[in-house]
């Protein structure tokens, strides 16, 4: 350290220590320092007094006494001036109580310093012996508690050492003090030399002060900046998610469509490159979805959708089709599954992604012949899953590394500990970081903790922890989300087919017949938009716009009967597209398909609150999408204009349709409702009481209707459901079981997709008017 340097720093501290308080928050601090020391130092006065007294009495002997016996003497112990330091310090240490300004501290200390001081003066006045330690002692501990500035503790000492010279040369005239000659020059010098080394230390203590205030404020600062780049990261890897799914969903729905092709359309070598490519590209929208969640995690604004669920049957649930995959490989399989059943409160769907991972990598980096070992047990109030393999085990350097810890979720080159052999390449490892960083962030936000242990070649085992019977504090309710579950189709070994559910594909004409419906897309990829064209094929006219202007412009120009839009368009297009139709009168009645680019419906009610009808995932399935548009179209056609019901359910219409249709429809009516509370009644059954195969079913009901067979019974389940609401039902729930729907919130958002609204507000719009009874 340069002492030119030091001596500058202090030099400034000597002379500005005013203008270094002019920052409020250094005040602040100095004041809270100020009130403390009151505080402390004279509780420090308080018991020293405390321990004084009983010293002289109890162990020396001395006798006791208010004032001095006889006019003076040295024996007794005199109790006034140990009275008045003891009210004194009372006095000091609620001053400090009251946190006031710094100023008011400093003042308040000195003051009551200086009166100890002259209690303690005149006490040694009388008793003819001067205790100046005593006075110094004072003095010091003022200093040390109390951040005064370089001259005001000089100040305090010059102010002592004028009492003192004022005992020395005049004494207490008309008292018994009046001693003169009690104070040497020797006291003087001494008094001195201690104000100016106490004022250095004052000074050095103010600057030792203001350093750690700065390095505080520092630290705040470095804090912030750190939550900021934590946030910024969180925002990259939201981005970079949303990015992914477009080029996801253009990659996965060609294939997808492709596989579903039958016959001999695609050769058998093909079929299984286009399905690895399938598998390749799903694991990669797994990845992303998981990046995703990462950086909802780390924003704490992941909600997870707690409720008790059997752990057993959910383990029981997922590790048959990765049993079949690690068979595949060769691997041998054990499970010991304790329990018959283990209650947990979890959210289920992510949970059974994070069995899936853990069981998932495993396998995946076991060699053939090797050993999965799958544990489920009850230890004390938690419920462990351990997943072990006789892979070649982690490095320890790996170990670190495997949850995120350390710079990168994914290992380097050049990380090998000495003497590590190829069975520990850290290129091995690359794909474990992101999916178990992801698998411990979901474990603790579930209140609970996952561990690894490995050795270089005797294989890894990850132990999970899930706490109990209490719901833990990190988890919270969201909306509801449909999560898609994954699967462990990313195997080398599993799922070999490919197999994706099938659809009929597109036609390569592009034109549709002039009765088909319309639809309007609106995306600013253009390739998004060419896919969504060729996707629809050529049940319906299609146009494509890029924004949200454009598109209430073509809602304008000609009638649509569905608008299909991406979220994510710039400036908040999607959303400002959605509020446009509704609050237009001539297009509110329209239904809105949003894609969104949030995994699994994350955050849907974002979407529905800004007036769409449905959301579709992106990447997401073609099928799906078509069923999607199929059945907005379809069912909004239904409620159109108000008319809940197509012509031929209408009691009051006219028929016009044949004899033989209307008993086939009367027939069906009364099947449905018959079974309408049931869940479990679908096509099939319908088919079998119609007597009918559900192929001849489904082809008389769409040439009657115009509806699907299931679209069919879900209407009339809603119609039914829309009946009990305006009769004011009980419950959403007590509506939802009456028509057969289980889940209470499936059942709303189908509600919300046909009437336009939820059941509750359907309710309270449909309610009969109180009749006028008159006044």
């Amino acid at each position: 350290m340069d002492p030119r340097g030091s001596i500058e720093q202090a030099r400034r501290i000597a002379v500005g220590a005013g203008r270094l308080e002019e920052e409020s928050e250094f005040r602040s601090v100095l004041a809270g320092l100020a009130c403390t020391g009151l505080q402390w130092g004279r509780l420090l006065g308080i018991v020293g007094v405390l321990i004084l007294v009983p010293v002289n009495v109890g162990l020396l002997g001395r006798p006791v006494a208010w004032w001095y016996p006889g006019g003076g003497g040295t024996e007794a112990l005199v109790l006034w001036d140990k009275a008045l330091v003891t009210l004194l310090c009372a006095g000091a240490v609620w001053a400090g109580r009251t946190r006031s300004r710094v100023s008011v501290a400093r003042a308040v200390g000195g003051a009551i310093a200086l009166a100890i001081a002259v209690v303690s003066l005149v006490h040694d006045a009388y008793r003819g012996v001067l205790s100046i330690e005593y006075v110094i002692l004072l003095y010091l501990l003022t200093v040390v508690v109390i951040p005064y500035r370089p001259w005001q503790t000089l100040l305090l000492g010059g102010v002592l050492g004028a009492v003192l010279y004022g005992l020395g040369s005049v004494g207490l005239p008309g008292t018994g003090a009046a001693r003169p000659d009690l104070v040497a020059p020797g006291h003087l010098v001494r008094m001195g030399f201690v104000t100016v080394v106490l004022t250095g230390v004052s000074t050095l203590l103010y600057a030792v002060r203001h350093r750690r205030y700065r390095a505080r404020r520092r630290a705040e600062t470095l804090h912030e900046q750190v939550a900021q780049l934590e946030r910024a990261k969180s925002r990259f890897f939201a981005d970079l998610s949303h990015e992914f799914r477009t080029p996801l969903t253009l990659i996965l729905g060609p294939l997808r469509q492709a596989l579903g092709k039958q016959g001999d359309e695609i050769p058998g070598p093909l079929r299984e490159r286009l399905g690895q490519a399938d598998r390749q590209a799903r694991r990669m929208a797994r990845l992303v979805d998981q990046l995703y969640d990462l950086a909802r995690f780390d924003e704490g604004d992941l909600a997870l959708q707690m409720r008790p669920h059997d752990l057993v049957e959910l383990i029981r649930t997922v590790v048959p089709p990765l049993w079949k995959w690690a068979q595949a490989k060769g691997l041998t399989v054990q499970e010991d599954v304790g329990p018959e059943s283990l209650a947990v409160p979890m959210d289920v769907d992510r949970v059974r992604h994070l069995v899936t991972t853990l069981l998932s990598n495993a396998i995946r980096h076991t060699p053939e012949e090797g050993t999965v070992r799958l544990r489920v047990r009850r230890v004390d109030d938690a419920a462990e899953i351990a997943v072990r393999d006789t892979g070649p085990g982690l490095p320890e350097a790996l170990q670190k590394r495997v949850f995120g810890d350390a710079d990168s979720y994914v290992p380097v080159r050049g990380e090998e500990e000495a003497g590590s052999t190829a069975s520990t390449d850290p290129e091995r490892w690359i794909g474990w970081g992101i999916g178990l960083a992801h698998a411990r962030a979901l474990v603790r936000r579930h209140g609970g903790d996952i561990d690894v242990e490995s050795e270089p070649g005797f294989g890894t085992e990850l132990t999970v922890c899930l706490p109990l019977g209490r719901d833990p504090e990190a988890a919270v309710e969201g909306p509801v989300a449909e999560a898609a579950v994954p699967s462990a189709e990313d195997g080398a070994g599993m799922a070999g087919s490919g197999r994706v559910p099938a659809g009929e594909p597109p036609t390569s004409s592009d034109e549709a017949p002039p009765d088909a419906p319309a639809v309007l897309i609106v995306d600013d990829e253009a390739e998004m938009r060419a896919y969504l064209r060729d996707l629809l094929g050529p049940d319906y006219h299609r146009a494509a716009v890029a924004d949200a202007d454009a598109a209430l412009d073509r809602l304008r120009d000609r009638s649509f009967d569905l608008v299909l839009c991406d979220a994510s368009l710039p400036a908040g297009g999607g959303k400002k597209l959605c509020r446009a139709i509704r609050e237009d009168d001539d297009l509110r009645h329209l239904p809105i398909l949003l894609l969104t680019a949030r995994p699994n419906g994350e955050r849907a009610g974002d979407s529905l609150n800004v007036g769409a009808d449905a959301y579709v995932s992106k990447p997401f399935d073609p099928s799906e999408l078509q069923a999607r548009v199929e059945n907005l179209i379809g069912i909004r056609q239904i409620v159109q204009d108000r008319v809940r019901l197509p012509d031929w359910m209408a009691p009051e219409a006219e028929t016009t349709v044949s004899s033989e249709e209307e008993a086939f429809l009367e027939s069906l009516n009364d099947v449905v409702t018959a079974h309408i509370d049931n869940s479990n009644f679908g096509v099939d059954w319908l088919a079998d009481e119609m007597d009918l195969s559900a192929r001849h079913l489904r082809r008389r009901i769409k040439d009657a209707t115009g509806l699907s067979a299931s679209g069919f019974i879900r209407t009339r389940r809603l119609q039914r459901a829309a009946a009990l609401l305006r009769q004011d039902a009980d419950t959403v729930s007590d509506v939802a079981a009456a028509v057969g729907y289980r889940d209470p919130s499936y059942f709303s958002r189908l509600f919300r997709e046909t009437f336009g609204c939820p059941p509750t507000e359907y309710a309270a719009q449909e309610a009969p008017e109180d009749p006028d009874m008159g006044p």
